[in-house]
This record gives structure tokens, sequence and C-alpha cells, in this order.
């Protein structure tokens, strides 16, 4: 294509120095490709402008930058990364204008909703491709998700969305993340349903304030106002129950649509009970109504249940057809994920990272443990740290005991990550040795929370879920949650 064409729609300072057939984008200069265009960006640690040079040197034919550079074609633009994402969608030719695209965000419940919304898009007849933090799906095909982000850069985007059409998928249900909303990678995808799980605080170390968090979520709602209308609407899907309903509401550009159990909401969930395997629930919306089952864990799941049907209807499913559906959804893996090895003690993966999920998932295990709550988990480094200590504080209310280990320490010192949690647990009168530990290493913390389990406890392995290597500061360490549980529990009955 040529350099104009993937260009089209991008604002320029002065004209194309040239133009020039491009083969691909990149945004990396060591991933740089004989005929690439490279974008440079301006980073959180990293200026793509300094790496310019290195990125013709591997066959890039021509630069989007923000400042001069020579030597090849070059486009000048005021902003590197919404130029990207809109000549990502330029080289795909536009992917979501054939899809109805399903964009859903919020602090918790973003995967699980997805996937629940994926089941009762599937269940109606509309083929249906998903892209989320575990799994990304395209013509019925599900493979893990590479990537250890929610939301991929839009180059990566943009290409799902491809292969979503090119498999003949009629919708795409895309778990869209603070990060993606801020950094523009979803710019140029043209949604027609917008979904809040909640808002809570997180990643404050990107969004700085937990007002601009919210501001940044609320973009996907404004966004439903970038394309036409393509014959179903454009609706803004809002959880009623969460105190920054309104900020949601006012923010979209379409018609509103509120669930919850409150009842302002207009799908309502209503007569919840909890028993073995599941959860139930009537919903209810004007003259609809459905009995719903979920075979999963977690009153929680009722809204996250709730969110995936008003998804679905603003796509034109009935109630009755979601609730089908939904008594078959399998789960997520990392989620609320029971591990069974012939031990005498529950096992739970659970990806909860924040302060309130982990309260949320500990406060549903404290109510159906007749033994200890035993938790295992830890912060990720590098990222928000104002959490750690409210996480720990959420440890000291709701669980009997708690061993503080790595999650992602990155470039911080593991060590300090673990005494910054701890200092929550410490506010709220535990003390160390008698109500937690610090043991870095992962998998020597979970040996010790299995070794310390009595008949009718419960151990929660947090914040990892599926996720499948630990960020470190050498590099990535290859992980699996579930099955480093399963092999210490075997190691534990030899």
């Amino acid at each position: 294509m040529l350099l104009s064409d993937v260009l089209a729609g991008v604002p320029l300072r002065a004209p194309l120095t040239a133009d020039v057939e491009v083969s691909g984008l990149a945004y990396d200069s060591r991933r740089v490709a004989p005929g690439d265009c490279y974008f440079a960006i301006r980073g959180l640690t990293q200026d793509g402008h300094v790496h310019v040079a290195d990125a013709v040197a591997r066959g890039a034919v021509a630069v989007v930058a923000e400042e001069p550079r020579g030597g090849v074609a070059l486009a000048l633009v005021d902003d590197s990364r919404r130029a990207l994402a809109l000549a990502a969608a330029n080289l795909q030719a536009h992917p979501s204008r054939a899809l109805y695209v399903v964009g859903i965000t919020g602090t918790d419940g973003k995967t699980t909703t997805c996937a629940m919304t994926t089941t009762i898009l599937d269940a109606a007849g509309f083929a249906t491709g998903m892209l989320t933090t575990v799994d990304v799906r395209a013509g019925g095909l599900t493979e893990p998700n590479p990537a250890h982000v929610t939301t991929p850069e839009a180059v990566e985007v943009q290409a799902q969305l491809r292969r979503m059409v090119d498999a003949g998928d009629r919708c795409a249900v895309v778990e869209t993340s603070s990060h993606a909303l801020r950094m523009q990678r979803v710019v140029g995808v043209e949604y027609d349903v917008a979904v809040l799980t909640n808002v809570t605080s997180e990643h404050l170390e990107l969004h700085g304030t937990v007002e601009e968090y919210r501001r940044d979520k609320a973009r996907l709602f404004q966004m439903l106002g970038d394309g036409p209308d393509k014959g179903i609407g454009k609706t803004g899907v809002v959880n009623a129950d969460d105190p920054n309903a309104r900020m949601f509401i006012e923010a979209t550009a379409g018609e509103v649509l509120t669930y919850g159990l409150g009842g302002e909401a207009e799908l309502r969930g209503e007569a919840v009970d909890e028993a073995d395997g599941g959860i139930t629930f009537v919903a209810r919306r004007v003259r609809e109504e459905a009995r719903v089952r979920v075979p999963m864990m977690g009153r929680f799941n009722v809204h996250n249940a709730l969110a995936a049907l008003a998804a679905a209807s603003a796509v034109g499913v009935s109630l009755e057809t979601g609730a089908a559906a939904l008594a078959t959804f399998a789960g997520v893996r990392g989620r609320m994920e029971r591990i069974e090895a012939g031990q005498h003690f529950g096992v739970i993966v659970d990806y909860a990272h924040t302060a309130e999920a982990l309260a949320t998932v500990l406060g549903r295990l404290r109510e159906r443990t007749g033994g200890r709550v035993i938790v295992v988990f830890g912060s990720a480094g590098d990222r928000d740290r104002a959490k750690r200590p409210a996480m720990g504080a959420a440890a000291a209310r709701l669980a009997d005991f708690a061993i503080l280990t790595d999650e992602d320490p990155r470039h911080e010192d593991r060590d300090a990550i673990l005494r910054e949690i701890a200092a929550g647990l410490e506010v709220e009168g535990a003390s160390e040795g008698s109500r937690y530990r610090l043991v870095a290493d992962r998998r020597e913390a979970i040996a010790q929370a299995f070794a310390m389990a009595a008949p009718g406890d419960t151990v929660l392995l947090a914040g990892k879920g599926h996720e499948n290597t630990i960020e470190t500061a050498t590099g990535a360490v290859p992980w699996d949650e579930a099955a480093v549980a399963r092999e210490l529990l075997r190691d534990l009955q030899a």
C-alpha cells in the first residue's frame, strides 16, 4: 500500500517527502522488517525517535514522527500514537466496519464478561470473535493470548479484527483496557456497544489519579459516536450499581441500557441464590423475564452475567436465549478456577490483583469455608503502588493467614514490594509470623500454603490467574499457576 493511503485521515504537519510502497507497520525498531513504515512513539520509558536510525538500518522505507528525521520518506505528525492506530485500520481495510463490535471495560470482571457475551452471541447465531486478556478467538477457534497485556497495540488489534472478518465472524467482543484507551490503541475501532463492569482504583502509575482513570475508561462510551450505525444502534451498557454510573451514562454517544441489582436499573437481577456449583437469579427487563443459572462461584458473577445479557440484548438477543446460553458457560481459565488433585482442602486460582477484587473473592470464600482461608498473593512491580497496602488490609480483614509473594516484580525490589503490602496488614493488626509471612519465591510460597492447610481450609492463589509468565528484571520466567498447584499437591500426597 502507498504511504499516502496508509496515512489516509491522519493530519500531517507537512507534505510527505516521498510516497513509497509500504508492506507493514512497526513501532519497535527491533522488529522492523524490510519495507515497513516505522512509527516513532514516545513511550513511558523509551522515545522511539531515538531509534529511527536503527529502524532505517533494518529496512524501514518510511518514518512517521513528531520531529524531523532524515534518510527515508518522512511524515510529520502531532501524535504518532494516533497516527499508528489510524494507519493500522487503513492497512487492514477497516475490519471493524464489517463487524458488530462490543467493547467491555472496567476494573474487574472484563474477561469473564467478554467470555459470557461471546457465549450468548454464538448461541444466538452470531459467529463471534473475541480478544481478551486470556484468549483470542476467530472463526470458532480459540487460542491463548500470547501478550502480557489486556489490549495489544493497534497493529495487533486491527490484525485480529481482520482475522475475525476473514474467518466469517459477524461480531467481535473486545476487552478494552484503560491503557488501550489512554494510549489510543483502539482508535479506528468502530464500536457499537460499550460495556462498563465497574470502576475502582487501578493503574494509577499511568493515569495519575482515579478521576483521570475514570475519564480514560469513559472514552470508550464517547467513541460510540465515531462510526456509522451498522443497523443495531449504538448502546452504552452501564452498571447502575457502580458509584460512577452517572459519569458513564453522560459520556455515552448513543442509547443507554443500565443493569444491576437495584431498582433503578433497566435490566435487573432479582432473587439471587447461590448453591454449590453455581448461581441463579431472575433477569427482568420491561416485559422480558428469564431465569438464569450460571455454573460459576461468586455472587459478583451475577453482575458479569447481567452485563453480558445487556450487551447481547443491545445486539438484538432475547433474555431467554441469553439465559439458555449462560447455563452452558464453561468459565474462564484462572478465574475462580478450582484445582482438584485429591487434596482434603480447597484450592482456588484467581486473577484478583486489586484490593477490591481480592476483598470480593476472599469474602466469597470466607462465607463458604468451614476452616481457615489462606491466601497467597503479591503485587506487580512498576505498577500502581498505592494499591499494595490496601491489598494487605483486605487480606488481614478477610483471610486467616497470608503469604506475600512475587506477582511480577519487574524492575522493582521484590522484597520492598512485599513490605509495602505487609504495611497494610500491620495497620489492620496482623503481625508477621502469626498472621502472615513473606516468601518472595512464588513456588515456595504456594508449597508453604499447601503444607499448612488442613481439611476444611481453602487456599486462594491470587493475582496470576491465566498468565503464563512471571515478569522479572532479567526477563520473563515461564509460569502456569494451575499446573504448579497440581504438581505441588501431588508432591504433598506422595
